[in-house]
């Protein structure tokens, strides 16, 4: 089923928020070579600005969320490529302001006139893009959108605006994810890690 387009009258909706308060930690995966604080202005993410005119930031309200998100993306993995591991790092960020986040899951559906097919959809992002700058232009002016994982529908996960960015302070990072803590976090998907000399596909 192809995901709805955001309503006409979408700035005249009152949505459902989520409100991150102050001191809380999100956590993120990111590539290992970058900036862990990094606000993507380009086409490629879901739930990106269609036009680049904001970045977003992803990342989840528990470690195993940001995990979900970031090492399950191709459906019926079962194992990690030791290279793919290596390109990634993480981070936990603390929120220093409360964050407002339009709930993009649950009831929050219903009330925008959006769908489940919005943040579970495949390619193309033509319809979660135009929802990310139809969320970003409503008059409640949210710092981003709370959304269920894609690969783990239990967890939830933040699409942060630009605008959240003097919200958010690295508190930890973490480049060598070869811990225990890390496999932990993929045991209860089943997920190993590839015998050596396998390379991300």
């Amino acid at each position: 089923m192809t995901a709805p387009r955001p309503p006409a009258d979408i700035a005249d909706r009152i949505p459902i928020t989520t409100t991150v308060p102050t001191g809380r930690f999100v956590h993120r995966f990111f590539t290992a070579s970058n900036e862990p604080l990094y606000f993507d202005r380009s086409q490629v993410g879901r739930l990106n600005a269609p036009d680049g005119t904001y970045g977003v930031l992803y990342a989840a309200k528990r470690p195993q969320g940001a995990f979900a998100e970031t090492f399950l993306r191709q459906p019926g993995r079962t194992q990690l490529a030791a290279d793919l591991i290596a390109r990634k790092a993480y981070a936990r960020i603390e929120v220093t302001r409360p964050l407002r986040l339009i709930n993009l899951h649950g009831p929050g559906l219903a009330r925008l006139g959006a769908t489940a097919e919005v943040t579970h959809g495949g390619l193309p992002y033509t319809a979660p893009q135009a929802w990310s700058a139809a969320i970003h232009a409503h008059p409640l002016a949210a710092d981003g959108i709370a959304y269920k994982a894609r690969h783990d529908d239990r967890e939830i996960c933040y699409a942060l605006f630009d605008r959240a960015a003097p919200a958010l302070r690295e508190l930890g990072r973490e480049r060598d994810l070869d811990q225990g803590w890390f496999y932990e976090l993929a045991e209860p998907y089943g997920v190993g890690i590839a015998p050596p000399g396998l390379a991300e596909s």
